[in-house]
Parts: structure tokens; C-alpha cells; sequence
């Protein structure tokens, strides 16, 4: 797992070992954020978000709660 150490996350949130976090990324409250999962930069998943699967966000994304998740994907 890796995290950098700008990113916010909120305690409610889990972070899987294998997920790449980007500098200025904003995960809230109830997300799940797989092993496969890599986040660029200053991504932000509102609350309860689940993304899974060897799966790429790029940067600047905004992901809406309750959206679908996708799975080996790129976003």
C-alpha cells in the first residue's frame, strides 16, 4: 500500500494493502478502496464509495456516492 502524505481519509474508510493513494486525493467516510485500486491525483470518492479490481482513476476524478463500481477499469 502506498499513501501519500497529503491525501485525506477519513477513519471510516478501508484501504486495501496494493492500493496506490496519489498526493491530494480526499477519500470520505465508508469507502473501500481495493488492492488493485490506483488513485492519481487529487481524486476524491465522496462518502461510500467501492472501487475494486486492478482499476486506474485519473487524475482530478470525483467519484459520487452509491456510484458503480467498476472493475479493472479505467476511470
Amino acid at each position: 500500500m502506498s499513501i501519500h502524505s497529503s491525501a485525506d481519509i477519513h477513519p471510516s474508510s478501508v484501504i486495501e494493502d496494493g492500493a496506490v493513494i496519489g498526493a491530494g486525493c480526499k477519500i470520505g467516510p465508508f469507502c473501500l478502496v481495493g488492492g488493485g485500486v490506483t488513485l492519481g491525483e487529487r481524486v476524491e470518492l465522496k462518502s461510500h464509495v467501492v472501487i475494486s479490481g486492478e482499476t486506474q482513476v485519473g487524475d482530478d476524478t470525483v467519484i459520487f456516492q452509491f456510484a458503480p463500481s467498476a472493475r479493472s477499469r479505467r476511470i
